[in-house]
């Protein structure tokens, strides 16, 4: 979800009778439609406002700017609470300022935003593993929208409540749900809708000159491609399929197998690296909703992330196999 989540147009103005008509006429949309054009809105509109994070007990308030102009999306988050710190996203490139350190991090990488999870969610193939109800129509920063509850049918996902906005199709709020909690929150206080944003709104807000800058290589390695005898997935927890493969670089000479799994709705991420490369993770540890599984398999490093159950991450990190590597028996 955070990585998880590019989750959020109706002219700015007055909702009055001819915005009501429209909210209408959308509730008779049905829910895998309203759920599949809110999949490409995280990608398309153009929203500018503050979000609420809700994990673990903290609340975070962020200024949220997002643009896409001829198929470049961009973003732009400011903390307003906590420690300062900036992120802009520029297509795939993110760079992150923390001006107390004086450092900025640049990096490569294929994820969608902060509320890029959205974009991921398949309803044609989540019926099979989630029940799907729609709970009407609900209010949220003086908008309608209308609150879809995805409950999972076994214990190897969570749920999701999202409110999505009947005139954009935005989510203006995300929650992820585990046994009728709610982990994690996402949501919009107060948004809006321009048809335009400028360049200048997209400029970092702190003065970085004389900032060490760091720059993370973790790109896909053309030349380098996953060969046959590599490491392969066995016996998935039901509905989760192999999405992306490939390897990246993570040092000068560090390389590291990426997978990533999904049901159409969850996402998640395994590591095979070689055992050493960084400080190895053995069994389980949990972060709010992100729970994790590592394990040393021979000489190779096996980790497993994901917003999902610590009986999701276990099952895929225990059944990624080598039939050249002997796996070392449970202690």
């Amino acid at each position: 979800m955070i990585r998880a989540l590019s989750a959020f147009i109706l002219i700015f103005g007055w909702v009055g009778l001819a915005g009501l008509a429209s909210a209408a006429s959308a509730q008779d949309v049905s829910v895998d439609e309203l759920l599949s054009s809110a999949s490409s809105a995280v990608r398309t509109e153009n929203y500018s406002g503050t979000l609420v994070y809700l994990r673990e007990g903290q609340l975070d308030s962020l200024r949220v700017i997002h643009r896409n102009r001829d198929g470049l999306e961009q973003e732009r988050l400011v903390s307003l609470t906590g420690q300062p710190r900036e992120v802009l996203r520029r297509g795939g490139v993110v760079t992150s300022i923390l001006p107390e350190n004086k450092v900025v991090l640049i990096s490569r990488q294929n994820r969608d935003g902060l509320l890029g999870s959205m974009s991921k969610f398949s309803p044609e193939r989540m019926r099979a593993h989630y029940n799907v109800t729609d709970r009407g129509q609900r209010r949220l920063a003086d908008r309608v929208g209308r609150m879809i509850e995805i409950s999972p049918r076994d214990g190897y996902r969570y749920g999701y409540r999202m409110l999505i906005d009947v005139m954009t199709r935005l989510p203006l709020k995300l929650d992820l749900v585990r046994n009728d909690e709610v982990v994690e929150q996402l949501m919009f206080t107060q948004i809006d809708f321009p048809e335009n944003i400028p360049d200048s709104e997209f400029q970092p807000g702190y003065d970085i000159e004389g900032f060490r800058v760091i720059e993370h290589e973790a790109v896909p390695v053309e030349d380098k491609p996953v060969p046959e005898d590599a490491w392969k997935p066995t016996d998935l927890p039901p509905g989760f399929e192999l999405a992306e493969d490939g390897i990246r670089r993570v040092t000068k000479d560090g390389f590291v197998r990426q997978m990533l799994f999904t049901d159409g709705v969850a996402t998640v991420s395994a590591f095979i690296a070689p055992a050493g490369l960084r400080k190895p993770l053995e069994g389980a540890t949990t972060m709010g909703a992100v729970n994790a599984y590592g394990h040393v398999v021979g000489d190779t490093q096996i980790t497993v992330v994901g917003e999902v159950p610590a009986a999701t991450v276990e099952r895929i990190a225990r059944n990624l196999v080598n039939d050249q590597v002997k796996p070392v028996p449970d202690s």
